[in-house]
């Protein structure tokens, strides 16, 4: 990577010469690190290497000791990522033995390398496993055989906070009354018990004590922001620790439009969730032009029932529509909505990107020929794919920091989705922007950091010069030594300020 000298903060020693910063960063396909287990004995002052196999080309995710420190639980995962094995290892001899082994078609989501946990009385763990389209806890006892499914239904568990072992109680997150919402419920060991501790609807999360006799509740929805409570294990209000009224206050003093949800269905019959804002002094009479703002990356999530405000409220303000919509491969809809992306990262996010532009365009106050889309990182991929097959319906789009080509991008997320180019050349380069430049119509703004050691600008340049090969005129910014964040000193501000003059100038003439 080339670095300059550049400002805020300054290299002084490539004030006449750029400088180089070289790191460890292997690309889908390419060859990663070797990694080994060893237990070191603070008495003895001695090491020992575990046995996790003769494999080599795999990844150890997770390492925890059991209950009783008797073993040390090694989690092997194949590169494929897609059969993920607990080892019991001896931390006196390094011997080891499978314990557990959970398989899934398409991959193991990283969700269960946090949630496995191993109980205090060492005689059950559990995991958090998609084996019914749905991820739920199940309880498994110490010889790795199933109890019981602790949770089922068609929806999400989202997180599992832990199990209190006096009263014999599991503590979980889940989408279970809305994928746009996350509630608070237990269970009990036995399943006899179960229910739900949160009681607003909106988005709860939860921070229990070391002994589960306590738990701090945050609460949010559109139009709350963050509501901090100290509750006991039963729900029951203590304390409040932080109502945020004074922002409430401050926040009174702006006219601020608030995000409202909407629904619908592509011509596909897939159900797509989403949020929009409109202007201020909304006119149902008049035509707004339209920003489309998402990610889209898998598993993630930006249609919640959650307090925000951030760039998106001013451009409302300055007269914008702004509407965000999660297609499929996000969160909390099950696994086949989840992962039906599989080997084809872009394809089918971009479609209901472009279905989401065709719905909007069709609302009697917007303006259809003055639609955008914008996106950082993984959202500023699905921006070109999208002007790509947007064609002539977007008239602008911004990609911030985008992947152009998943070959570019590193072993662990992208093969997770896409397994190995040799594997699969035609899912990496069929949903790359670099095969259809061509087919962009709008006008577009491609920003990138050139220091950005996650997304590389390798991205961009090799874009840009896709662009100009194919004769199609674009806008243009490179921050001198920014990361994937692209801040420091002015950078923000600057950055900020050119994405909302582009949109003014190209949806507002």
């Amino acid at each position: 990577m080339t670095m300059f000298r550049g400002q805020a903060p300054s290299l002084d020693e490539n004030a006449l010469y750029p400088g180089e910063y070289k790191y460890r960063y292997p690309k889908a396909g390419e060859k990663n690190s070797i990694v080994s287990v060893h237990v070191y004995d603070l008495k003895s002052k001695t090491t020992v290497k575990a046995d996790v196999g003769t494999e080599t080309d795999q990844y150890i995710p997770r390492i925890k000791w059991m209950a009783d420190a008797a073993d040390l639980a090694v989690m092997r995962l194949n590169r494929r990522q897609n059969q993920l094995d607990v080892l019991l290892v001896n931390p006196y001899t390094g011997d080891s033995r499978m314990f557990f082994t959970e398989k899934n078609k398409r991959y193991v989501e990283d969700v269960f390398l946090d949630d496995f946990t191993i109980l205090p009385d060492n005689d059950y763990l559990v995991v958090n496993s998609e084996r019914s389209g749905f991820s739920h806890l199940y309880l498994y006892n110490r010889q790795g055989y199933e109890v019981r499914q602790l949770t089922s239904g068609d929806y999400d568990v989202t997180k599992f906070y832990g199990f209190d072992p006096k009263k014999k109680l599991f503590y979980y997150q889940a989408a279970k009354e809305s994928p746009m919402q996350r509630e608070i419920y237990y269970v009990s060991l036995d399943g006899k018990k179960q229910g739900k501790l949160s009681a607003e609807a909106g988005t709860n999360d939860a921070e229990f004590s070391s002994g589960f006799q306590y738990y701090i509740n945050a609460y949010t929805n559109l139009t709350t922001p963050t509501q901090t409570t100290l509750r006991s294990a039963d729900g029951k209000l203590i304390r409040v620790l932080e109502d945020n009224k004074a922002l409430e206050e401050k926040l009174a003093e702006y006219k601020i439009s608030p995000r409202e949800f909407f629904q619908f269905e592509t011509s596909e019959g897939i159900k797509l969730n989403g949020w929009m804002i409109k202007p201020e002094n909304f006119d149902p009479n008049k035509k707004y032009p339209v920003v489309m703002t998402q990610y889209s990356g898998p598993n993630s999530q930006q249609v919640l029932d959650q307090f925000t405000i951030d760039w998106h409220n001013y451009l409302a303000q300055e007269g914008f529509v702004v509407a965000c919509v999660d297609p499929r491969g996000t969160a909390a809809r099950g696994e086949d909505f989840r992962k039906c992306t599989y080997l084809q990262l872009g394809k089918y996010e971009s479609d209901d990107q472009v279905e989401t532009a065709k719905y909007l365009g069709n609302l009697p106050f917007v303006d259809k020929d003055n639609i955008a889309i914008w996106g950082w990182s993984y959202g500023g991929f699905m921006t070109l794919l999208s002007l790509e097959k947007g064609g002539d319906i977007f008239k602008a789009g911004i990609a911030v920091a985008p992947v152009t080509n998943w070959r570019f991008y590193d072993t662990v997320y992208t093969e997770r989705f896409m397994r190995t180019p040799r594997e699969n050349p035609d899912g990496y380069d069929n949903n790359s922007p670099l095969s259809h430049p061509e087919e962009i119509k709008g006008h577009l703004l491609l920003i990138h950091g050139s220091a950005d050691d996650n997304v590389h600008v390798q991205n961009s340049m090799e874009f840009s010069e896709a662009l100009v090969q194919a004769g199609v005129q674009f806008d243009m910014a490179i921050y001198t030594n920014r990361n994937h964040g692209i801040y420091g000193g002015n950078t923000r501000m600057h950055l900020y300020r050119k994405m909302t003059d582009f949109l003014k100038m190209n949806l507002m003439k």
